[in-house]
Formats: C-alpha cells, sequence, structure tokens
C-alpha cells in the first residue's frame, strides 16, 4: 500500500508536494493544469531521470493501475 509521494521540481510542482493517504485505492482528480499527468507519469516511470527529487513511500510489491 502506498502511504507517500512527494513530488518537486517537476512540471508545475516546483516546490515539494506531498499526497500521504492510508487507504488501498486512492482516486486523483483536479481541475486542468493542477499536475494529474505529472504525478501518473512518475508512478509509471519512477526511473526516469526528470523525477529525481520525486520519491513514492510504500507499496513496493503493490500493483499500481495508471489511467491517463
Amino acid at each position: 500500500m502506498i502511504t507517500s509521494i512527494k513530488v518537486k521540481n517537476i512540471a508545475s510542482y516546483t516546490h515539494e508536494r506531498a499526497l500521504n493517504t492510508d487507504k488501498k485505492i486512492n482516486l486523483v482528480y483536479g481541475l486542468n493544469g493542477t499536475g494529474k499527468t505529472t504525478l501518473s507519469n512518475f508512478l509509471k516511470d519512477k526511473s526516469n531521470n526528470k523525477f529525481n527529487d520525486c520519491s513514492i513511500s510504500g507499496g513496493e510489491t503493490a500493483k499500481k493501475g495508471v489511467y491517463n
């Protein structure tokens, strides 16, 4: 289970932002330009160098589904 996602220095996230949760299933929604695609791209490809300042805690073995 993912417990925290932190993003920084990528797209609209110039300052560190954290999404903390204790739920097994999470749905992220919002207005255009708020960073949903950036967040889903990070979850899909965490090893990409552009996400060097981003991190995820928990969920190492969890199945992650990204619909974008």
